[in-house]
């Protein structure tokens, strides 16, 4: 058995947590690409976290809690072959903020980009913490009346993601064997129109974020792979009608990964929520 450690990047409510709560019922359920082949050992958050997606809320945000809650489950691939051990260091969104701000990484952090076969990259469709660049001549003493002064000290999240993108390039890019692969998940994609869903996660990348998308285009390091996410397929929140609809299913029956046709280059959804999983392991 291999380890093939998996790190999650992404910042504050980027969809790490989410995905990680529906990522373990589907490797449990054995019907994708990516089986468990046996039970974690330590899945206590995971655990609380699916909690909520089955009685349909989404998870509350955790990332001021500077605890490490690592995610460790054996898998292999559908047919039995593959066999590792996928280990998911879930690192809070803060904190990664805090690592671009000072420029300085934990040792034990860069001992866990340096292990990683693959990384899960996750930007979120709508998120209210996005951050995005100013025009301070003509914004900051808006700002100050209102009070939100301190939000020029805030890293534009274009900058903290092409930053995040850097670290790997400088740990996982340096490996001598194979291109390591880096899944870029845009979460919330069940938000999209109809016409930005066809588009695909990668031209929407584009337009709502230049910076990131040019660097990951430029990147000779990585491998990288685009996928659209919806942890349950829709709005829990606002949407009263699909939530209903949601609690009278399973929670397999929810979610979908967006993933493109290399063929005909069309973006469909496919209800295996481990294919970029798959996809970063290598498999």
């Amino acid at each position: 058995m291999t380890n093939r450690s998996v790190i999650l990047l992404g910042g504050p409510d980027s969809g790490k947590s989410n995905y990680i709560g529906r990522l373990w019922p589907a490797l449990d359920a054995k019907a994708g690409l990516v089986i468990a082949t046996s039970q974690p050992r330590d899945i206590g958050y995971v655990l609380d976290t699916a909690d909520h997606l089955f009685q349909g809320r989404f998870a509350p945000r955790t990332e001021h809690n500077e605890e490490r809650r690592d995610f460790e489950v054996p898998v292999a691939l559908c047919d039995g072959t593959h066999a590792s051990s996928i280990v998911i260091p879930d690192i809070s969104g803060e904190l990664w903020q805090t690592a671009v701000r000072e420029s300085e990484i934990t040792e034990d952090w860069m001992d866990e980009l340096k292990a990683a076969r693959g990384a899960l990259l996750f930007i979120r469709v709508g998120s209210d913490q996005d951050v995005r660049p100013l025009d301070w001549v003509t914004s900051r003493k808006l700002l100050a009346k209102v009070g939100q002064d301190d939000d020029r000290d805030k890293i534009p999240t274009q900058v903290m993601i092409c930053e995040l993108v850097r670290y790997l390039e400088l740990t996982m890019g340096s490996r001598d064997d194979s291109k390591p692969r880096l899944s870029v998940i845009v979460a919330a994609w069940d938000r999209v129109d109809p016409k930005t869903f066809d588009e695909g996660p990668r031209a929407y990348l584009g337009r709502e974020y230049p910076l990131i998308a040019g660097r990951l285009l430029d990147t000779t390091k990585l491998d990288v792979s685009y996928f659209g996410l919806s942890v349950v397929g829709g709005d829990l929140t606002d949407d009263p009608e699909f939530r209903e609809q949601y609690l009278e299913n399973s929670l397999d029956q929810h979610g979908w990964v967006a993933i493109n046709d290399p063929k005909t280059g069309l973006w469909s959804k496919d209800r295996d929520l481990t294919r970029p999983i798959a996809w970063a392991i290598g498999a």
